[in-house]
This record gives structure tokens, sequence and C-alpha cells, in this order.
């Protein structure tokens, strides 16, 4: 239990010994964030490692799209493509998948990617990742597989996000409550 401190003085009530708890808040959100960060990075991969593209067996088929330029572009499609979740042919995109915790950088193929105070970022840096969760271009045909959404709704079930912050802050008020 806190040990809350109240104190009148004439007209005055005042209530004061929470002065190290509120300090420490921000420090308790970049915990929660974290564990939630690494939560969500963890629920994302489980799309991204489908069954069936692994195999590498190239159907006979040409599959393509039409740039906005009117250019054609065609391409050999492999068996399991388009499944969701997507499959895994060369692991491009689980490579690409990383996360950052408050105050932390990382750099990728899409240039820096950091993370403010009391946030955290689950993202993709694969140059086609966009293409793939958006449906779009030579995803096109197989519609939009949103894994980000997704991972972070797996990793959510029950408000497991609000469940977190709530036992990073019973730990700080435990902490600071004798």
């Amino acid at each position: 239990m806190l040990d809350i401190h109240v104190t009148i003085e004439g007209d005055k009530v005042v209530i004061h010994n929470l002065e190290q708890l509120s300090a420490n808040l921000p420090k308790v959100i970049d915990r929660g964030v974290t564990r939630i960060g690494a939560g969500v990075f963890g629920a994302v991969q489980y799309w991204l490692m489908g069954p069936g593209g692994a195999s590498k067996k190239v159907r006979t088929d040409y599959v393509g799209f039409e740039k906005k330029s009117g250019e054609k572009v065609t391409f050999r499609s492999y068996e399991g493509a388009g499944g969701y979740p997507v499959p895994i042919r060369t692991k491009g995109l689980l490579d690409h998948l990383a996360w950052v915790a408050p105050g932390q950088s990382k750099s990728g193929s899409a240039g820096a990617v950091t993370a403010g105070p009391g946030e955290s970022i689950v993202f993709n840096s694969a140059e086609y990742a966009r293409t793939i969760r958006e449906g779009t271009g030579s995803s096109a045909k197989f519609g939009p597989r949103d894994y980000l959404t997704d991972g972070f709704e797996r990793f959510n079930q029950g408000a497991r996000s609000v469940q977190i912050m709530e036992e990073e802050i019973a730990k700080e008020v435990a902490h600071h409550g004798q």
C-alpha cells in the first residue's frame, strides 16, 4: 500500500509523499511499453511463418502486374504463394522484422526508426513488406495480409497491453509503498 501523507494546514489539505512514484512513472511506462513491444514482435512473427513457401517449387504459370507507368512486370509464381500466414520462401520478411524499445533506434533498408519516450515500434524494413501487407502491386491478386495488425491483435487478446501496464504500475507502487 502507498504511504500517502495528508497534512491539514489551516484551510488547505496537502496530500504528499507521491514524489518518488510520480518521478518514476516515465520509467514504469517505458518498462511496460518495452514488454508490449517485445510481445507484439513475437506475435507478428507468427503471421510471417506460414507453410508452403519454403519448398521453392516453381509453378509454370507467370503472374504479374502493371506499374503506374504502364510497364508490365511478370515473374514465376511459387507454390504456396499468397497464403496467410505469409509463407516462408526466402525468410526476407522475417529477417527484416524488428522492433525498438523506448529511446532506441535501429537502422534498416528503409532508414532509421527511432522510438520516443513511452513508445515502442514494431516494423518491417523489407522493400516489399508494404506490398504484401496492403495487397498491392505483385500481391494484389492475393489481397491484403496485414501481419502487423493481426500480430498486435493476437498479442493483445484479453487486453494484455493494459494488464502489462497495470502490472508495472503495481510493481512500482509496491516498491515505493512502504
